[in-house]
């Protein structure tokens, strides 16, 4: 452990004090990352580096710029990267859905992300953590693990939350990218406390995809989100009900990128080795997509919009008494 770990908890308690009703964030750092990759975390029990992940060849979906990871410097690949805080230009850029043509960073995004935060103190004052100022993806950036440094983060920037001028713009959205690092690999146990998912239908779909051993072991710490972690302005699953026939997919109303989508529907009967299935272009979705599946009991219930995962679970159509 850090000798100096009174002035971490001295850090955490004045910040969580400063940020008012954002005052829980000191208390956590944060790794956010597609539902994919959040299945792979949660089966292996560890979040790996880009490098031992690829190694171990379990990232499934790649949410960074192609070409910010190409101006990387080789070396970071080699950490495990958190933020200090949720809500990061990153995010910004890449949390989805997103229409192809409508997508940042190269056409990288996080289709369905989901947020791993752990206790900040405990990771903060492993040995081996260090920290950046800024986005290691960028050149300016510096990090290291010795107290001088971390006090010298201006973490004033770093808690940024509201407006700024054109003129603050490239400072503050560097510091807000700062970052902590592990080397290689950091066990979830005894560090993880919560996950965090942007809607009841994406939390079913991480549930979903998930081993039952492992369903077991993390449903009660993977939770719906408060103010404070998405942003929210993009298209996502709000909630998926049956009516009869019908599988009613409910979609953020305030998105600012409604469309259009190739759709891809799939259900299969529990039991059954068919595949009923639905392909179209929709122009908008900011409030519903409602598909009619005949004759449907009890099955599995997929949604891609523009190849990307946007639901999956079981379904259950109720029989209708009248």
């Amino acid at each position: 452990m850090k000798s100096w770990q009174a002035d971490i908890e001295n850090h955490i308690r004045q910040w969580s004090t400063n940020l008012g009703n954002l005052g829980w964030w000191p208390k956590f750092v944060y790794h956010f990352t597609d539902v994919l990759n959040a299945v792979s975390i949660l089966e292996t029990g560890c979040l790996y580096s880009r490098s031992e992940a690829n190694r171990l060849r379990i990232m499934r979906a790649d949410n960074a710029s192609r070409e910010i990871i190409q101006g990387t410097r080789p070396e970071h690949f080699q950490y495990v990267r958190m933020y200090f805080r949720p809500r990061t230009p990153t995010q910004y850029r890449n949390e989805g859905l997103r229409p192809k043509n409508n997508r940042e960073l190269g056409g990288a995004h996080c289709a369905i992300p989901v947020f791993f935060c752990f206790d900040s103190l405990r990771v903060f004052a492993l040995d081996y953590t260090e920290f950046s100022n800024g986005n290691i993806g960028s050149s300016r950036s510096k990090h290291s693990g010795s107290r001088d440094f971390f006090q010298q983060i201006p973490f004033d920037l770093v808690f940024h939350n509201g407006y700024f001028s054109e003129n603050e713009r490239e400072n503050i959205v560097f510091h807000r990218n700062a970052e902590v690092l592990i080397p290689q690999v950091l066990p979830l146990e005894p560090y993880l406390q919560r996950i965090v998912c942007r809607s009841a239908a994406e939390r079913q779909t991480l549930l979903h995809l998930l081993s039952e051993e492992t369903k077991h072991k993390w449903n009660s710490m993977i939770t719906l989100s408060d103010h404070g972690f998405f942003e929210r302005k993009w298209t996502y699953v709000e909630e998926v009900v049956t009516v009869d026939d019908k599988v009613i997919f409910r979609f953020n109303p305030n998105t600012i990128t409604p469309g259009p989508f190739h759709v891809d529907f799939s259900y299969s009967e529990k039991g059954e080795l068919s595949i009923r299935e639905w392909r179209g272009e929709k122009e908008l979705l900011k409030t519903k997509l409602i598909i009619r599946v005949p004759d449907a009991i009890l099955g599995e219930c997929k949604l891609f919009l523009d190849e990307s995962l946007a639901f999956a679970d079981n379904i259950i159509f109720d029989e209708n008494p009248f």
